[in-house]
């Protein structure tokens, strides 16, 4: 009797497994962006030392960078797979670090890290969609808050990691941890994790349909207003981390326990 292939089940990994790779992957902005805050001293007295303030821009870059490739990357991973557009984001990402890594001057190192934002919205909005394809209801729900835990957690550990990075081996080597981070946390996903999103179930990637999508969500009330409250409280969020450590330095003249803390 002829009919329609049965769809094949996507293997999964251990749920454990599963969570910790996806926490990894989330945690990429996080570490991406705490682990710069005991850097900038260095940063403004080798590249701005007229204007030691310009060094906090090598966190707003990365996080300009972030909100333009996240607009872009669901519907490409949508018609392209999960995987090559999480491999696309992970070089885009390697490539901005290691231009950081040698970056002659602070303009140079901001489009650095403008391109690592861009790059880091693929691991980070795919594995969202790899959770939703793969789990449903209060399954994904639950694999999803457990990897924010760790989204929200490594924050608190990231600027010791890079305090320890500097001590060791000076503020330019934050951006090769970058890089060891990135390849091991999409090496993992490249080996143990299949595709979860088979060709069949693919959609075309058409500029005139995502301007439609986005233009019909721009004209929801609910929409707008979540967007207006967001961008608030990220605004806030964001210009907060990013004056904190010079707080710390100025203000009070704690810059050598700010890694740690308020202690």
């Amino acid at each position: 009797m002829s009919g329609a292939p049965i769809p094949t089940p996507i293997p999964r990994l251990s749920r454990g497994e599963f969570i910790a790779l996806m926490g990894m992957i989330f945690a990429t902005v996080a570490f991406s962006i705490d682990a710069m805050l005991p850097a900038l001293p260095d940063i403004a007295a080798v590249l701005t030392p007229d204007d030691p303030n310009l060094a906090q821009l090598v966190l707003t870059s990365f996080v300009l960078g972030l909100g333009i490739g996240t607009l872009f990357t669901g519907p490409l991973s949508d018609s392209f797979g999960r995987k090559p557009v999480m491999m696309a984001g992970a070089a885009l990402y390697v490539i901005g670090a290691v231009l950081a890594w040698v970056a002659p001057s602070l303009e140079l190192l901001l489009a650095a890290r403008v391109l690592q934002g861009l790059g880091a919205a693929g691991p980070r909005v795919v594995a969202t969609a790899i959770i939703r394809d793969l789990y449903s209801g209060r399954a994904m729900a639950q694999i999803i808050s457990f990897a924010m835990l760790i989204f929200t957690i490594f924050p608190a550990v990231a600027p010791m990691i890079g305090a320890a990075i500097i001590w060791g081996f000076g503020w330019r080597a934050i951006f090769l941890a970058f890089l060891v981070f990135s390849a091991v946390s999409v090496g993992w996903l490249l080996i143990r994790q299949p595709e979860t999103l088979p060709g069949r179930l693919r959609r075309p990637f058409r500029r005139a349909d995502l301007w439609a999508a986005f233009s019909q969500t721009l004209r929801l009330r609910q929409m707008q207003l979540s967007i207006l409250v967001q961008t608030l409280i990220f605004g806030t969020l964001f210009g907060t981390i990013s004056s904190i450590q010079p707080i710390f330095d100025v203000a009070f003249e704690r810059a050598g326990s700010f890694p740690f803390g308020s202690r």
